[in-house]
């Protein structure tokens, strides 16, 4: 039968704690104890028990509010890197206490979303601001122009043919060039003929 040493300090994961470890009987008695190892089973019990848990996903933290926009954000690209829902709305913890009581840290309007984009997107946002779209929301117009969420959506991607449509939300009279070419002779879009962001005339 095992006699008892001294106490010990044992590594468990990634948590040091202290406990009274049995001496190897081939030592009891002849003041030389073995090397102390815990009992397998109980390792196997601290190691579930201190493990560190996987940290839960932001988007799947706010997925029970806003499952909409969760399950959106999966078909994004900035997703795919890694991205969550901080990345553009900050932690947000006093939201995420309270439930939705308390507003999330941050939420661009138009105004705000050129400098929240161009934070990571700094080229775009370069010409963009040199766009008429661009100027017209800086100077906060009150007539509506196309900011990053118009062309490009807020949690899901917006392809090509949703950014025509966009487009024709307030161009709807498009120039005779585009409007008496036949889609079924040639594929006219906005953007075979403008920059991306700058929306200047390619030459």
């Amino acid at each position: 039968m095992s006699s008892w040493g001294d106490v010990e300090d044992v590594v468990v994961g990634q948590t040091p704690w202290s406990a009274r470890v049995p001496l190897d009987p081939l030592w009891a008695g002849r003041g030389r104890p073995a090397r102390a190892r815990a009992p397998a089973p109980l390792i196997g019990i601290w190691l579930l028990l201190l493990a560190p848990l996987p940290a839960q996903k932001l988007h799947e933290t706010c997925a029970p509010c806003h499952a909409t926009q969760a399950k959106d954000f999966q078909s994004h690209p900035h997703f795919a890197k890694g991205l969550s829902c901080d990345a553009c709305h900050g932690p947000s913890e006093a939201h995420v206490k309270a439930a939705g009581a308390a507003a999330p840290d941050r939420v661009a309007g138009p105004a705000g979303m050129a400098a929240l984009c161009g934070a990571c997107h700094a080229a775009q946002n370069k010409d963009y601001a040199t766009s008429k779209h661009g100027q017209m929301v800086a100077e906060r117009s009150k007539v509506r122009s196309a900011h990053c969420g118009t062309c490009h959506g807020a949690h899901a991607p917006r392809r090509a043919a949703g950014m025509e449509a966009q487009c024709r939300r307030c161009h709807a009279m498009l120039p005779e060039a585009c409007a008496n070419t036949p889609a079924a002779a040639a594929k006219v879009s906005c953007a075979g003929c403008h920059h991306k962001h700058t929306q200047m005339a390619k030459r």
